[in-house]
């Protein structure tokens, strides 16, 4: 599932409801699955805040909902996430 999700992430032109949708699980799941790939050094993650997602508040990322930014948070492929969605390094 994450090679799934890396490939789609190269690919870009999606949001986070319609790639959770695209890969039939919920959206929760979605954010579950890239804060470990974001442990794992696949992806990094800006805006929003340093915590785990939590499911009490949809719209907020962190505990105590007290993150500036509004809880918008974007996702980047590391060079590691970008080996593993199989995309060639540029100026090769």
């Amino acid at each position: 599932m994450m090679r799934t999700i890396a490939r789609r992430f190269s690919e870009g032109g999606f949001t986070l409801p319609a790639l959770a949708a695209e890969l039939n699980m919920t959206q929760d799941a979605l954010l579950e699955r890239l804060f470990m790939m974001e442990r794992l050094g696949y992806v990094v993650r800006s805006g929003g805040c340093e915590e785990k997602p939590h499911t009490e508040t949809p719209s907020c990322c962190c505990s105590g909902c007290s993150c500036s930014g509004g809880g918008i948070v974007g996702y980047a492929l590391t060079e590691k996430g970008k080996r593993l969605a199989g995309v060639k390094a540029k100026g090769i």
